[in-house]
Parts: C-alpha cells; sequence; structure tokens
C-alpha cells in the first residue's frame, strides 16, 4: 500500500452525468424510497476507470501489484448500496449512496481485493458516529485505510516484505490492523512471494552496488543507482514496502 495522488478535478461525466444521478438519489431517499438503483456505466465509465489507472500508476490501490492482465474495478471506498462490519456480519442498508458517483470516493483495485476482500466491509473505529440518514460522514473515522485521503505510513509500516500496523500512542494502529487483515495482505501466498522476490531483488542489487564502489566501476554504480531509484519510484510496484520500512532504506 502506497500513499496515492489523485488528479483533483474529476472526470467529466462524474462532474455532469454523475451530479444529476446524485441528485437524483438523494430526492429519492428524502421522498423514503431506498430502493436505490447505480448506472455503472458513469461511475465505470472508460475515461473515470483511466484517470485513476494513470493516477495510480496502474496498481491496486490495496495491494499494490500492476494489474498484470486483470481487467480491474471501480472500487467504492465507501459502499454505495449497503455495508458490513466483516465477514459474514449482516449487510446495512442503505450505504453510502449519495457518493456512488464522487470522484473521492472512487479508487482502482484489482479484482482480488474488490471482490474477495473488501466488498461491502466498512467498519469504523466508532460505530456512532456513523450517519448515513444525514449524509453525514464528518465524524467518521474509518477503519480501513483510504491511501487518497491517509497516508498509509502513519498506520503501516513494513519490516522486509512483511507489513505490520504501526504502533500509535504505544498501541497497534486499528486502521493499519484492520486493512491488513480485511485484504490479508501478508496471508496471501502469491502477493507475500511477489513482495518477497521484489525486497531480495533489492538487496541483492545493493550488494552489487557495494562491490562496485569498493572496485570503483564508475559504470555499475550508475547501472545500480538507476534500477534502485526505479524500483524505490512511486511508479514502481510496492515502492510503499521501501519508503515504509522500519530500518532506513539506504540510497
Amino acid at each position: 500500500m502506497n500513499k496515492i495522488f489523485k488528479k483533483e478535478e474529476a472526470p467529466e461525466v462524474l462532474r455532469t452525468k454523475g451530479v444529476e444521478l446524485r441528485d437524483s438519489l438523494i430526492a429519492q431517499a428524502d421522498a423514503g424510497n431506498t430502493a436505490f438503483c447505480f448506472d455503472n456505466k458513469v461511475f465505470a465509465h472508460k475515461t473515470v476507470k483511466e484517470q485513476m489507472m494513470e493516477d495510480q500508476h496502474r496498481k491496486c490501490a490495496y495491494c499494490e501489484q500492476y494489474k498484470n492482465g486483470d481487467f480491474g474495478c471501480v472500487e467504492h471506498y465507501r459502499p454505495k448500496g449497503g455495508y458490513d462490519l466483516g465477514s459474514g456480519a449482516p449487510l446495512q442498508q442503505p450505504g453510502y449512496y449519495w457518493l456512488a458517483y464522487d470522484w473521492q470516493n472512487l479508487l482502482f483495485s484489482c479484482s482480488e481485493c474488490n471482490t474477495s476482500y473488501k466488498r461491502n466491509h466498512f467498519p469504523l473505529v466508532n460505530e456512532n458516529a456513523r450517519d448515513i440518514e444525514h449524509r453525514d460522514i464528518t465524524n467518521e473515522e474509518p477503519a480501513i485505510i483510504n491511501p487518497v485521503t491517509t497516508d498509509p505510513g502513519d498506520h503501516i509500516e513494513f519490516s522486509e516484505f512483511i507489513i505490520r500496523p504501526k504502533m500509535v500512542d504505544g498501541q497497534e494502529s486499528i486502521q493499519g490492523k484492520t486493512t491488513i487483515g480485511v485484504f490479508r495482505l501478508n496471508d496471501r501466498k502469491d502477493l507475500k512471494e511477489r513482495r518477497r522476490n521484489f525486497w531480495e531483488r533489492y538487496q541483492d542489487i545493493h550488494k552489487l552496488l557495494e562491490i562496485c564502489h569498493k572496485t570503483q566501476r564508475a559504470d555499475g554504480i550508475a547501472i545500480c543507482q538507476r534500477l534502485i531509484s526505479e524500483m524505490q519510484s512511486e511508479a514502481s510496484e510496492f515502492c510503499g514496502m521501501f519508503k515504509y520500512q522500519v530500518k532506513k532504506i539506504k540510497d
């Protein structure tokens, strides 16, 4: 997981058709009808998805893997139709319907994170702060990290390729622990192995860099430094692993 820097202006379809549909949903709710229908041709419009993938460097907002042939999903951070508090918990309705076409509520996610793990989960640190009735999210403190509005490094850290909750005020961050648990970031074998391989490659390059320094191989030094810089860049898969390491990363 890594901080996402999203383009501020929403794609045109969200600023036009999306606003019309939002206002219609609000009017419907105010009239007492919460049997909502949502238009995925708007919130998952080609221009919306393309802008999100560009902003996120074609990486999943949660596991930080590249798209790699996965068609991917337009993920509603706050679930639009209904929400639950965890696996096996009942679905509570309505959800955050007025945010169905809200640019700030949309993320690009891989299919596994979206459909296998996140689904409609949306617990809060304090459930008493939830106020869907008045469409008010100002007092909410979500238990799942939104990497657009929150720096994940405030709640998670890496020990090599293993992700863990950060200690905050003497205890594990609730947001960090919940996010790691919901997406099974340490329990998915393929994901963990990909991070391990990436980390081991990074270490091997550093060892080679040390050798090049000792042997004064300027060409080798330049190549190693370029590879390290590429792996740490925002466009790189798993760059959050280097940014949020417990031990300081050598450049």
